[in-house]
């Protein structure tokens, strides 16, 4: 019996696909066109059930069967390599969905966030909320839980006027 699978998608700039990144792509299945003079970024039709895409400079990639819900090697080949992703697990009988945000810096933003099985948006703990609400001026720390388990970040769009220069 094989690893449990379940669908998941990743996205990341277009433009940060180098010789490695372009080699793990292709080892899930996804098809480049050939190219007379180097490699190509220019996608075919993928192998099996995946669905690839380029669209406004961010490569997205959709396995109906992605081993575990994850892209493994590929998401620690982007952290390696300092790239910026997002990757979203969707259910599987053993698991809830979850999304996997990754953005370079220092400190490097790498965050797990549990999903809503119906809505895909972040869980939010009842517990915490009521515990919240029943403190006497709750909105500091409502922010201050927020900003902690759910702290926001730059989209990936930030990066690609990066990914091109």
């Amino acid at each position: 019996m094989g690893a449990p699978t379940s669908s998941a998608t990743i996205e990341f700039p277009a433009a940060m696909i180098d010789g490695e990144i372009r080699k793990l792509l292709e080892e899930e299945g996804v098809r480049f066109k050939p190219q007379a003079f180097g490699p190509s970024l220019e996608l075919e039709s993928p192998a099996y059930d995946l669905d690839t895409e380029v669209e406004e400079g961010i490569f997205r990639l959709q396995n109906p069967e992605a081993r575990y819900g994850e892209f493994y090697d590929l998401e620690e080949l982007l952290v390696q390599k300092g790239i910026p992703f997002d990757r979203t697990s969707n259910m599987d009988w053993d698991r809830p969905p979850e999304l996997r945000v990754f953005r370079p810096g220092e400190p490097n933003f790498n965050q797990y966030i549990s999903l809503d099985h119906e809505a895909y948006e972040p869980v939010v703990s009842l517990v915490k909320l009521r515990e919240l609400l029943a403190l006497p001026m709750p909105t500091h720390e409502i922010q201050a839980y927020l900003e902690k388990d759910f702290p926001s970040y730059p989209p990936l769009t930030d990066w690609l006027k990066e990914a091109t220069t």
